[in-house]
């Protein structure tokens, strides 16, 4: 049916623009006349002639503009409301695709549009942007898709990502003051050693006598620095690129850093809460979007980015093939996944709600995460300020005594 974008007075009075699908231009306004609205204006949206494929392609410029997160969601949004709203697909895409200021994903979008124009399921259009749409999204879409209940779906997703989006930026904003306070301790550091210490040095040296040992201390550290801080920064950056290097390409380094981590101090408990939070949230919508417990735990394992994790949750697939329960390879892999989401997972397999369990459980270690991250940060921040105070206060006390013992006042 042909799509009309039209101008309405609401009962409060105010000037709203809709857009809908009716047979033709006389009985759009009738229908909204029999509704008791009043039309300002009414014009159909027509379709644009086809043009040649390679309309879509993404160019060098298409690239520098940045598709972010933000707005996947408004997107997923977006295209929940008009297809709730009755209108198809394809021109619920069409006009997506007239409203998207970002260049680069109004062509993702007209693309995906071409695509199922031709005869392609939204699925395998998605797939085509894995760095846009995750594989999460993808198998919800592939859910709505074949159970006909594409809107319901889209809706989830919409409100799952949006969800996500803002415990990334409490948990983000969470370490934002830490990390200032880090990078200033260091350029603090790096100036006075680098900078102030080398201007007092060779009037306290040219005092003769013998130097207090904090003085000494200072002026050895300061020498070192300038003769040896470039190769020390340069070996810094080639160790951490060779480990980058091999943890992007062996494995075994993969698995066992991933495993590792978990178990460092302070930070493991951030790394073992926050697999907890997407391993749980992740399966509860999947299996709530109806699709299959070994399929859903395929797409969490392309979700989760813990190697260690994916090790056990591909176990947990095959467990599930053979019939076996889930509940117990989570619980030989405590050395990754926290008791309780085991304990929690046991519980859904025994009820039959395993989808209302995960969340629960999603939604519990959201809120350690969010707590334990805000305690962190309490005891952190006046520590790092204490240590920095600390830092500059040695450096004064030992220019200042280096002084004092070039004229004898001080022993």
């Amino acid at each position: 049916m042909p799509l009309f974008h039209y101008t309405i007075i609401d009962s409060r009075g105010k000037e709203v623009e809709m857009t809908g699908e009716f047979s033709g231009l006389a009985v759009a306004a009738a229908t909204l006349r029999n509704q008791g609205r009043l039309v300002l204006s009414m014009e159909e949206i027509h379709a644009e002639k086809p043009r040649p494929k390679d309309r879509f392609r993404l160019s060098f410029l298409d690239y520098l503009s940045f598709v972010r997160k933000s707005d996947v969601v408004l997107f997923f949004r977006q295209l929940a409301t008009l297809i709730i709203a009755g209108i198809t697909l394809s021109n619920a895409l069409f006009v997506l695709e007239k409203q998207a200021e970002k260049r680069r994903l109004r062509k993702i979008i007209g693309a995906i549009r071409r695509d199922i124009e031709g005869g392609s399921t939204f699925k395998k259009s998605l797939m085509r942007y894995p760095r846009i749409f995750d594989t999460l999204v993808v198998g919800m879409i592939h859910a709505g898709e074949v159970s006909g209940m594409l809107d319901l779906l889209l809706d989830r997703i919409a409100t799952y990502l949006e969800d996500r989006a803002t415990f990334r930026t409490q948990v983000i904003s969470s370490f934002i003051y830490p990390a200032i306070v880090v990078f200033m301790s260091i350029v603090v550091i790096a100036f006075l050693v680098g900078f102030v210490i080398p201007k007092f040095v060779p009037i306290i040296k040219g005092m003769g006598g013998t130097l207090p040992w904090n003085t000494q201390f200072l002026i050895d550290l300061s020498d070192w620095f300038r003769a040896y801080g470039k190769h020390a920064f340069a070996g810094i950056a080639a160790i951490i690129g060779v480990s980058v290097l091999f943890y992007k390409f062996v494995g075994a380094v993969r698995y066992w850093t991933d495993r590792i981590k978990i178990k460092f101090p302070v930070l493991g408990r951030i790394f073992s809460y926050t697999l907890a939070v997407q391993f749980s949230e992740n399966l509860s919508i999947l299996v709530r979007s109806g699709i299959n417990l070994a399929e859903s735990l395929r797409i969490v394992y392309d979700a989760v980015g813990n190697h260690a994790a994916k090790a056990v949750i591909t176990t947990m697939e095959r467990m599930i093939l053979r019939g076996e329960s889930l509940s117990r390879p989570l619980r030989s892999a405590g050395y990754v996944f926290p008791a309780m989401v085991a304990d929690m997972v046991a519980v859904g397999e025994e009820t039959g709600n395993m989808d209302r369990t995960l969340e629960l459980a999603a939604e519990i270690y959201k809120k350690m995460l969010t707590t334990y991250v805000k305690r962190m940060n309490a005891m952190i921040e006046p520590a790092l300020i204490i240590i920095l105070g600390s830092i500059v206060g040695f450096v004064a006390w030992a220019l200042i005594a280096g002084v004092l013992a070039m004229y004898g006042k001080v022993g």
